[in-house]
């Protein structure tokens, strides 16, 4: 992930984006080196190639250390992405983004993203 495809799909946050931007890659782990209560998140696997993309309303460290309960699924990723989101940010806000993220970028495993849902006005 170049910085700029990371700046292109945190661009998706619009308006909810928190002034610090999204993070540097920094290894996947119960630990994370980023905090954010509301946040979309990417995480690549040894290879670089995009595995999952996710999103949290309760803490970036609380959503990755239940990620990271399941081995059989997170034993190959290895460096994650944070984009973060302001504080206030409602849920279906945060739910939009990550789809949008999502389908702009193909993560390999994940099973089910957010509809997104374009309205025409006339």
């Amino acid at each position: 992930m170049t910085p700029g495809k990371l700046a292109s799909l945190a661009a998706y946050a619009g308006d909810w984006l928190r002034g610090d931007g999204p993070s540097r890659p920094f290894p996947f782990g119960p630990n994370p080196a980023v905090t954010a209560s509301n946040a979309v998140y990417v995480v690549c696997g040894w290879s670089g190639r995009v595995l999952y993309v996710g999103s949290t309303t309760v803490g970036i460290a609380t959503r990755f250390a239940q990620h990271a309960k399941d081995v059989s699924k997170t034993h190959d990723w290895t460096t994650a992405y944070v984009i973060p989101l302001k504080d206030g940010t409602p849920l279906r806000d945060v739910r939009r983004i990550e789809g949008r993220v999502g389908l702009a970028i193909g993560p390999e495993r994940n099973k089910a993203l957010p509809r997104i849902t374009i309205v025409r006005q006339n």
